[in-house]
């Protein structure tokens, strides 16, 4: 029989397991101990149904877990309750899904979730220049606030051009639209994602997009379809060139270490902290994967079957989506 329409909550399958394990004769101390297991992690993420927790939730889990002060043994057998909790809850009820399936348990300690906390991505993000400030001033500005802001990796990032070219030489693969305040990714490797740029991103790349031309070769300026991938890319080198990753890299370093940020920072980093502020806000696991377009998990579906209403909501948690009150 097929129960995958009639799923408990977390709380009542966690119960039912429970009492499986009493039927099952289980000692009593080993249930008290996969009880308080649990309890840890639905206290850190408390979601409504088992089928809802993800890899990441358990990771990262992990991660606070063991900043409070558990030791890498009690992580371990931790983790085996949750493993077996969710094997059960997989061929009780046919979901066929278990987040627990590719982690492994702790052998040492574990290290924090390479995260910055919102305070550190404010610090960093709030450096914002100043209107007489130069044109890769405004772009860094505009990466930084974009990678954060839609969760990019870096390649997308650098793939991106200024809007959706189709020639019979060159094909964009992803690129921003300002008046619909979205970014499109769409790869070979993976269906497209439309992504909400916010309000912040779309400031700052306004103020860049002003500046562009200045760092626009003049041979380029002259006759673009000599050289389209300069043309068309949205972020462009000191030479004129589309932005390499490596100086992605540097420049936000550097940004960090400029307004103090006492660890390295990298683009993977931001969008990290993307995925984890925006779990910790909306225990939203579904709309995280597919906002990340994750590939390797059997739930993820493409960003465009969530409606247009269910983005601009989930949106509403992040924290550099807010809009300004209008004066």
């Amino acid at each position: 029989m097929n129960h995958k329409s009639t799923l408990p909550d977390t709380e009542a399958a966690i119960q039912q397991w429970l009492q499986h394990l009493q039927s099952e004769q289980a000692a009593a101390d080993t249930i008290a101990a996969y009880r308080r297991d649990l309890a840890h992690l639905t206290r850190l993420y408390p979601l409504p149904s088992p089928a809802r927790y993800a890899p990441n939730h358990l990771q990262f889990a992990l991660g606070q877990l063991q900043a409070e002060g558990i030791q890498a043994r009690s992580l371990a057998r931790m983790l085996s309750a949750w493993r077996n909790f969710f094997n059960w809850f997989s061929q009780h009820y046919q979901t066929n899904y278990n987040p627990t399936l590719h982690l492994r348990a702790p052998s040492g300690p574990i290290p924090a979730p390479k995260i910055l906390s919102i305070t550190h991505t404010e610090k960093l993000l709030n450096a914002i220049p100043d209107k007489d400030a130069d044109a890769v001033a405004w772009r860094d500005q505009a990466m930084f606030e974009l990678l954060y802001s839609s969760g990019l990796r870096l390649a997308e990032l650098v793939a991106l051009d200024t809007h959706p070219f189709q020639t019979p030489h060159y094909q964009s693969k992803a690129w921003v639209d300002l008046e619909t305040a979205e970014v499109t990714i769409h790869t070979k490797e993976e269906r497209q994602r439309t992504l909400p740029i916010g309000s912040k991103a779309i400031t700052a790349l306004k103020k860049w997009l002003d500046k562009r031309a200045e760092l626009v070769s003049p041979a380029v300026l002259h006759s673009p379809l000599t050289d389209m991938d300069s043309a068309a890319a949205l972020f462009l080198g000191v030479r004129g060139q589309r932005i390499s990753p490596r100086v992605i890299q540097k420049q936000l370093q550097q940004r960090a270490q400029q307004v103090g940020i006492p660890k390295p920072v990298f683009p993977h980093r931001l969008r990290n902290s993307f995925a984890n502020h925006l779990l910790e806000s909306s225990n939203d696991t579904q709309g995280v994967q597919q906002l990340l377009g994750h590939a390797n998990i059997s739930s993820t579906q493409s960003l465009s079957q969530l409606s247009d209403e269910q983005r601009a909501q989930f949106f509403k948690l992040h924290p550099r989506h807010q809009r300004p009150p209008e004066t």
